[in-house]
């Protein structure tokens, strides 16, 4: 028998209450409906106890290697190796289990008081507007836990990494419903002055040689992505390249960047059959399955304000015939530390275009804001051929007859209406991006060799920077910034000033506008649409507040701004601006008429019916729609022909059809209209 005395015997007994209490409080915490459990994992050569997860509390990592291996390993996102474990960190070899915990409230790693200002445009910048340098506390960082590790053999022969992100307990409970995304890269890849692709650089690069300026192959870095779903399961893990992206938004803290799936990364070169952007679709409805790259934007000049406001805009123009992006906030995590929220969104590329439109990306030819950016040198003569218009007289029929044959007419229609609707400032003499086919594709209407837009950066738009105004005291119109602003002498302002002189562009042009008025913009579904994205962002921005500072104005305050905006184009743009620059088609405020569509058989409204008023379908709420027009320009109307049904013609009031018997006519009215598709059975 062992005998024990008086002194071990409260020794022994303190020990025991005293595991006894912890594993109480474990067993508590663990009571926390969370999603993670402790599942092991392997990577070649490398085994760990805890997966990358949503964990209710601390635990204990467990490493594992080959008999003889040693295991190294960083807490900061820094590359392990033995070198760097000698030097005493921030790397370290593993000799026992690491305990794993919720870094919230411990010392920043990344934002720290040294490397934030670096972040940041210089602060004698001579472009002015300096943004004020935002020192977030070690509160105010909220933390995942980054371990990443490797194993070497005694033959030096070293494993795959094991880069793994845990968050603890509420960590995510602020962004629910949202994907969280971790990057893991090493430091060295962000803030070293000559190599880091997110800080300014040495004292000696100003603008505009500032390392988060540059651009191109030089200045992707390797990094390690995982994105946890709405669920909190990672459902993608993969080496990725980054880059940082955007213009003058580079210079604020919380930079966007460009995400690319490479394989010479050691990753995977394209991301196949994942809904990586729910929203993105192709061009026959199916959702885009496959990913060369994708943004995570920091919202452009809506950065600090809203970070909806390009989101909106597009979601609201997915119909029309140009690109958009589609896209969804997310949070973002580097290293372990809050990043803030960004959107999750498309990036172009000719890689998306073959992915959107099925075309083959290799006969793909773009142009970025006037530069090459897919196809090779001899493209520009293409693109110059398209410029060309800018200096030809398009009243003359055979000169704007070669404008159609060389772009999609309805579609130019279409991307200009909406970017003078919306008023976007930084366009069209920047953030103008066109494509084609090079050689036609038969059997596919996108490779018929004309070109196309694709809308981007739309958030210098709504008023931004005017408190929602469209116009007033020192402030231009959007038509009168075209034709004679600071930039008028733009060959695209150029261009569009030769188009206004012809008589049918202007009468489709005018025709288009007033259906995205009606549609589109329509104020009350605008504004619904608005509200939902506001309080989707709303929460968000909170955080992003406390990352990196309150913008002059309140989220609300900015939210009210655009809905003025909306509010009063929507009768700036038929009562004055369209006649006022289209009145010699013979528009004007005093000749605007309602009509009214319904679809009826027998009297009684036709489930699924459809009416196409010339360029848009609106919802038929109630059997129903009523929009305004120019009695001045008769309106086409389609008629659909739902299962069971024959169509049986059109009974007009207020005016008249010129074929009614046919699904498609020509109305024209005097006065308000009421157009009717009536059906049998």
């Amino acid at each position: 028998m062992i005998k024990i005395n008086k002194r071990q015997y409260f020794n022994y007994k303190f020990l025991f209450f005293s595991l006894l209490f912890a594993v109480c409080l474990l067993s508590l915490s663990c009571e926390t409906p969370q999603e993670a459990e402790a599942n092991p994992g392997y990577v070649r050569g490398l085994g760990f106890s805890h997966a990358s997860g949503l964990y209710p509390s601390w635990f204990q990592l467990i490493l594992t290697a080959g008999e003889g291996a040693k295991i190294y390993y960083s807490i900061d996102g820094s590359v392990p190796s033995p070198e760097k474990a000698a030097k005493g960190g921030p790397v370290y070899q593993y000799s026992s289990p690491i305990r794993v915990w919720n870094r919230n409230g411990q010392p920043n790693l990344l934002a720290t008081m040294q490397n934030i200002p670096m972040m940041y445009m210089h602060p004698f910048d001579p472009r002015g507007n300096v943004p004020q340098v935002f020192y977030p506390d070690d509160n105010g960082v909220p933390k995942a836990a980054i371990i990443r590790a490797i194993a070497v053999d005694s033959g030096g022969s070293q494993s795959d990494e094991a880069i793994l992100t845990y968050f603890f307990g509420g960590n995510l409970a602020n962004y629910a419903g949202h994907p969280v995304i971790s990057l893991v890269t090493d430091p060295y890849n962000l803030i070293d002055q000559n190599y880091g692709i997110y800080v300014r650089g040495a004292e000696a690069n100003r603008w505009p040689n500032y390392n988060f300026n540059r651009s191109g192959d030089a200045w992707e870095r390797p990094a390690y992505l995982q994105l946890f779903d709405v669920k909190r399961k990672v459902s993608l893990s993969t080496m990725v390249g980054i880059r940082i992206r955007g213009a003058y938004s580079r210079d604020r803290g919380q930079k966007s960047f460009n995400v690319y799936f490479r394989e010479e990364h050691g990753g995977i070169n394209n991301l196949k059959n994942y809904n990586l952007i729910p929203g993105a679709v192709q061009s026959n409805g199916q959702p885009v399955a496959t990913y060369k790259s994708f943004m995570l934007r920091n919202g452009g000049n809506d950065t600090e304000i809203n970070k909806l406001r390009d989101l909106y805009i597009q979601s609201l123009l997915t119909d029309r015939n140009f690109t958009t992006q589609a896209g969804v906030p997310c949070i973002v995590f580097i290293n372990g530390e809050y990043w803030g929220p960004y959107n999750l969104q498309e990036r172009y590329s000719d890689n998306h275009i073959e992915y959107k439109y099925g075309v083959n990306r290799n006969n793909v030819i773009s142009f970025d804001n006037g530069q090459l950016d897919d196809g090779v040198e001899a493209d520009m003569a293409l693109y110059e051929n398209a410029m060309k218009f800018r200096n030809m007289d398009m009243s003359i029929k055979a000169n704007y007859d070669e404008f159609c044959e060389l772009f999609d007419l309805q579609g130019f229609i279409d991307y200009w209406a909406a970017q003078i609707y919306i008023y976007n400032e930084d366009w069209p003499h920047n953030n103008f991006r066109m494509w084609r086919t090079r050689n036609i594709e038969h059997g596919n209407p996108y490779g018929d060799g004309k070109w196309r837009y694709q809308m981007f950066d739309t958030e210098f738009a709504l008023g931004i920077y005017s408190g929602g105004a469209v116009t007033g005291q020192s402030r231009r119109n959007p038509f009168d910034e075209i034709l004679n602003g600071t930039d008028n002498n733009h060959r695209n302002n150029r261009l569009f000033k030769q188009l206004m002189g012809n008589q049918d562009f202007c009468k489709q042009f005018v025709i288009t506008m007033m259906d995205m008025c009606n549609v589109n913009f329509n104020y009350n579904s605008s504004i619904a649409k608005l509200d939902e994205m506001a309080k989707i962002y709303s929460p968000l921005m909170l955080g992003y507040d406390q990352r990196w500072g309150r913008s002059w104005k309140s989220f609300d305050a900015f939210i009210g701004d655009m809905k003025n905006y909306l509010n009063v184009m929507r009768n700036t743009m038929p009562n004055t601006l369209l006649p006022d620059y289209f009145g010699s088609i013979g528009i004007s405020s005093g000749n605007l008429r309602n009509v009214t569509l319904s679809a009826k058989c027998n009297g009684a409204n036709v489930s699924g019916a459809a009416i196409k008023i010339n360029t848009t379908t609106p919802v038929l709420s109630n059997g129903s729609w009523t929009g305004r027009y120019y009695s001045a320009l008769p309106v086409t109307v389609t008629a659909n022909v739902p299962n069971g049904y024959a169509f049986s013609g059109w009974t007009v009031t207020g005016g008249s059809a010129e074929n009614p018997s046919s699904q498609t006519t020509v109305v024209n009215f005097t006065g308000n209209a009421a157009i009717t598709a009536n059906y049998s059975r």
